[in-house]
């Protein structure tokens, strides 16, 4: 299958039910979930049911969380893509996002899956907004969202969790560092 989307560095595969025990070793790793869902690793049966919902979103709708890997050592280094919020199509929301193994943070990595995901979300979709969705206490990803030029927009909640929203419109482009 082809590549959903290639940066510098990485390459995002679509999702592939062939990948779930990728995703589940990823979603498993304790360092990787802290800030993501209620915090906990997944089960194999959660990491299947969450994985399963890219899966139909790319079938149906063309983008979604792929999976990342690194472009000269072919490695996996983690998931990353684009999806209505929640993989909610009844909702206007769609989202960026990336969660990444421990290794493979501090290299700029999400920065430039997010500023790539963002540049892909204005040349294919028919949008003016894309967001952006953290726990409070990820400084590390706010600070990435903050970087490729989206905006706080405030508190939200999650399934009970509290997180903070990121947005860059369309027009914002232009200042973010995106080019379109």
């Amino acid at each position: 299958m082809k590549n959903f989307l290639e940066t510098k560095r990485l390459i995002i595969k679509p999702p592939s039910i062939s990948d779930v025990e990728l995703v589940y070793s990823l979603d498993s790793d304790p360092d990787v979930m802290r800030y993501i869902g209620n915090g906990y690793p997944r089960s194999r049966e959660e990491s299947l049911s969450w994985y399963e919902k890219s899966i139909k979103h790319f079938e149906k709708y063309g983008f979604s969380f792929g999976l990342v890997f690194e472009k000269e050592t072919g490695e996996f280094i983690g998931r990353a893509g684009i999806n209505y919020n929640a993989y909610d199509d009844s909702q206007p929301d769609i989202e960026i996002g990336y969660r990444l193994y421990k290794k493979f943070w501090n290299k700029g990595y999400a920065t430039e899956l997010a500023d790539a995901l963002v540049e892909w979300g204005f040349k294919n979709l028919k949008i003016d907004k894309l967001c952006g969705f953290s726990h409070p206490d990820n400084r590390s990803s706010c600070r990435v969202l903050e970087k490729i030029g989206m905006h706080f927009i405030g508190i939200d909640k999650y399934s009970d969790e509290k997180i903070v929203r990121y947005e860059i419109l369309r027009v914002d482009i232009k200042t973010s560092g995106v080019s379109i």
